[in-house]
């Protein structure tokens, strides 16, 4: 049985739907892969980066939204997800580097 590997971020935030004074929480989580990739090469890791980069892109871009307050949320989501997969990869690295030794 073959183990794949995801990275996994998630972001709780406020989420500002239909008008500013009707807030609602929502999670907004990514999944990305990395199984193919070794960790201990610095140009895979910058591969795995761009992967996240472009999942919190699609999970947070609300496209019905034309609202600033929208695109507002959408920026802090993406740079929450992609803080919060930063820190899983630089763990994940420091793993496979250790197990190299």
């Amino acid at each position: 049985m073959k183990y794949h590997q995801f990275l996994a971020a998630s972001l709780v935030a406020a989420a500002l739907v239909h008008t500013p004074a009707q807030a609602e929480r929502s999670e907004v989580s990514i999944e990305v892969a990395f199984n193919d990739l070794d960790l201990r090469d610095p140009d895979q890791v910058e591969v795995l980066r761009e992967r996240v980069a472009d999942a919190a892109e699609a999970a947070c871009t609300h496209p019905d939204a034309l609202s600033v307050n929208a695109f507002s949320y959408d920026r802090r989501c993406k740079a929450s997800l992609v803080a919060s997969a930063r820190k899983m990869i630089t763990l994940k690295t420091s793993a496979k580097l250790a197990q190299a030794r």
